[in-house]
């Protein structure tokens, strides 16, 4: 078996191992000859959905055994995939003396996941010893609070947390308060809770996140008049999201309209968040034609990003209405121009309407249809309708490492099985391409 650097580096490109979207085809078209040999020649990610198949089946050691020249080598990701099944079987003991060594490593994912098996036999006390002398590491520090919630640990859990600077640094995080905070709030001292979080929701080097939990404490524990005078006084973007949970908070009171009006300031100044929150509690209402007018721009995009409109249209092709999306598009680019935003947004509306041939049709129209953004577009619909021979033949010429994953999973699904997997190998991988992986 290679080197501990060697499967990562393998795990990471896909080289030469398949890729997801490749072994999911195989399992779902039944080709599971080819995902065995492929796993018995030591490709990682069909050994990993082999097991599963077989743990699925009961054949528990089979599966085991085929995860095992991984394991063996200590490689993190395949250790962590045999604890995961031990855990499923009822095998926890065995799933912690496994993982042990790479957190005695200080392998930080390993750290967190013993930790959590650790819980999971009710070994608190082991927990905390583990995660004690991590908790300068804000994620550590993390997992401690959530592990020993209700555990009748909070005032020893407390004493492990970094001490809080009177003044926040400038990029402080947002747990060195939040967390402490949090843990007081179990403890039922909100006040100090309160207290804690208010040092840094005015400040300048304040996180925002400190601010939603200050805004979502106060939300907890109904303090209604408190959150509405802090959403009114901090005004920007800490404003907006003091009136996101002043709104929650209402319309779970059923004040729908008082949920609305409580937005409705930050609405105003043109920021699309809170237009589109405002926008959900209308349609968890049912007051559809309240939202399309909140949303629906004049002209261009602007502030209305790509985004947005297709969590308009969502909602709207779950009502029927997709006919009214499609209508809202169009108008935008009959005033300016399809730009490639809006042309995806029409062609995903016309195949919600059946129209999915036209769509085709008007992708392979246009004058970029060889890009690999329309590409991609074109490949979608023909895979839609059925049209695998045709989405194929499109992919073949790319030596894109997306294009040609979707290639030999296309190959697949039209039963090209050794084919696909050649074509996987074979690829031709550019500099970029290699850099891009990489960075992924």
């Amino acid at each position: 078996m290679d080197t501990i650097a060697e499967l990562d580096r393998r795990f990471h490109a896909f080289d030469p191992w398949l890729p997801p979207g490749v072994v999911s085809a195989l399992v779902e078209c039944d080709h599971l000859d080819e995902l065995r040999f492929q796993a018995r020649g030591g490709d990682w990610c069909c050994a990993r959905e082999w097991a599963s198949l077989l743990a699925a089946r009961g054949e528990w050691d089979a599966a085991l055994g085929v995860l095992a020249p991984f394991a063996d080598t200590g490689w993190w990701e395949a250790v962590r995939t045999v604890a995961e099944h031990l855990v499923g079987w009822g095998r926890g003991a065995e799933a912690i003396a496994l993982v042990r060594p790479a957190a005695e490593r200080g392998e930080g994912f390993a750290i967190e996941r013993l930790a959590v098996l650790l819980a999971g036999e009710d070994r608190i006390d082991d927990v905390i010893a583990l995660l004690a002398p991590h908790t300068a590491d804000m994620s550590r520090a993390r997992e401690l609070v959530d592990l020993t919630a209700g555990r009748g640990r909070d005032d020893k859990v407390l004493g492990l947390l970094p001490a809080v600077p009177a003044e926040p640094p400038f990029g402080e995080f947002p747990g060195v308060v939040g967390l402490p905070a949090e843990v007081l709030e179990r403890q039922g001292r909100v006040d100090e809770a309160l207290a804690l979080l208010a040092t840094r929701v005015h400040h300048p080097n304040g996180s925002v996140n400190v601010v939603e939990q200050y805004a979502d404490t106060l939300a907890r524990h109904g303090r209604e008049a408190q959150l509405r005078d802090f959403a009114d006084g901090a005004g920007g973007a800490r404003g907006a999201r003091a009136a996101s949970r002043l709104a929650i908070l209402l319309e779970e009171q059923g004040r729908v309209d008082d949920a609305v009006d409580a937005l409705r300031p930050f609405v105003a100044t043109g920021d699309p968040n809170p237009a589109l929150e405002t926008a959900e509690i209308l349609f968890r209402h049912d007051r559809v034609d309240e939202a399309v007018e909140l949303l629906r721009p004049e002209s261009g995009l602007a502030y209305y990003e790509a985004w947005v409109l297709q969590s308009l249209f969502i909602r709207l092709v779950e009502r029927g209405r997709a006919q009214e999306a499609l209508a809202i598009v169009d108008g935008l680019a009959a005033v300016g121009d399809m730009s490639v935003e809006l042309f995806a947004l029409h062609v995903w509306l016309l195949s919600e309407l059946g129209l999915a041939e036209r769509a085709i049709a008007e992708v392979r129209a246009r004058p970029d249809a060889d890009t690999s953004n329309m590409r991609g577009h074109l490949v979608n619909l023909l895979t839609l309708t059925g049209r695998l021979d045709e989405a194929v033949e499109i992919l073949t010429p790319s030596r894109s490492e997306w294009d040609v994953e979707t290639l030999a999973s296309l190959l697949v699904r039209v039963g090209r099985v050794k084919e696909a997997v050649a074509t996987w190998h074979e690829r031709v991988i550019t500099p970029i391409a290699k850099n891009s992986w990489a960075a992924w």
